[in-house]
């Protein structure tokens, strides 16, 4: 695997100046991480564990589309897959939700003709609190604990051009205003973190339709999936507190010679050999791509992720089998280099 550089990935993913799009949103059709996903109330007790495996990958046919490269056979890194992981866990408590979820990442980077770097335990947890679908899925609090080591830039010589970023974001989430509060553990940390040493106050954050960053990949698992689908949303940038415009719609193949052949791309088959609820399954998932991307003059996608929509030959989900897993998910790392892949491997209902 050539070219990733794991940079901070959650929490600068979203760095570009946007604009607004005027664009009627659908409403969340269910909370379809339940039996019944017509329920609107947060159900206590219920709860959710999935564990993902991770790997890289450049490209993937229809399913992640070719990167620019842009220090060709330069930068390199080598996940260890063994050691690197991905759990998201969701409780109903107390009448509110809580989602959790923690990546760690080990590998090395390569660079130059003999160069390498150790990533020993990169990590980015958070804790996200917040309401059922009757209420829109509201954020309460939103919690995010990070080390992560980046190159600090295109072509590193060696040790010193890497640093280690260590710090934690809350957002706490008030009617009106939200308000970033960001606690850098060291100096470099804190020089990378300027714009935001200082709390900061997110005037009528919600004004227009608002998503928690941290629960944005889990809250898309609520919409009907059709070819339709386009929600804009707005979301807090950790790094700087400035209110971002996101867009998540249908994936769709921007070369197609016709509508129907461009959205006929979100439609794909995930064979997946995974355990659920202890029982160990080979499945077919019948998957909805979507994109998110910036909006604006400089619009650009950063995420590819994919739903279960059915499974086997269910297709109607009667039963609501798919709970709409996100089966698999893409995000591409700093540079454009290449994707982190993550890929559903084991679901528990039961602690």
């Amino acid at each position: 695997m050539k070219k990733i550089s794991l940079f901070l990935a959650s929490l600068l993913c979203c760095s570009l100046l946007v604009g607004c799009s005027g664009a009627v949103n659908p409403e969340f059709n269910g909370t379809y991480w339940l039996d019944n996903p017509i329920y609107q109330d947060v159900e206590n007790g219920f709860y959710e564990k999935i564990e993902y495996k991770l790997t890289t990958v450049e490209k993937d046919g229809n399913f992640a589309p070719q990167l620019s490269e842009l220090t060709p056979e330069y930068l390199d890194f080598y996940l260890d897959a063994d050691k690197s992981s991905y759990v998201t866990e969701l409780e109903g408590k107390d009448g509110l939700y809580v989602y959790k979820t923690k990546l760690v990442i080990y590998g090395e980077y390569s660079f130059g003709e003999s160069g390498t770097y150790a990533i020993e335990g990169d990590v980015t947890e958070t804790e996200t609190t917040f309401k059922g679908m009757k209420d829109g899925f509201a954020c309460v609090k939103s919690v995010k604990k990070i080390k992560n080591t980046y190159p600090k830039g295109q072509t590193p010589t060696g040790k010193n051009d890497f640093a280690t970023v260590t710090a934690e974001f809350t957002v706490e989430y008030g009617e009106k205003n939200a308000t970033l509060t960001v606690d850098a553990k060291d100096d470099a940390s804190k020089a990378l973190l300027s714009a935001v040493n200082e709390p900061v106050k997110v005037k009528k954050y919600n004004k227009k339709d608002y998503i928690d960053n941290e629960l944005m990949l889990l809250a898309f698992r609520n919409f009907q999936y059709d070819k339709t689908l386009s929600y804009t949303f707005f979301t807090i940038e950790s790094a700087s507190g400035v209110l971002k415009e996101i867009v998540g719609s249908a994936k769709y193949d921007i070369t197609a010679q016709s509508s129907e052949e461009a959205t006929a791309t979100a439609n794909q088959t995930i064979d997946v050999n995974c355990m659920i609820d202890g029982n160990k399954y080979n499945r077919s998932f019948n998957t909805f791509g979507i994109t998110f991307k910036t909006t604006g003059e400089f619009s650009q996608a950063f995420a590819y992720a994919y739903y279960a929509n059915s499974i086997d030959n269910d297709v109607a989900d009667a039963q609501n089998r798919s709970r709409h897993y996100l089966v698999r998910f893409y995000r591409p790392m700093m540079y454009n280099t290449g994707y982190l892949v993550y890929t559903l491997n084991t679901v528990s209902h039961t602690k």
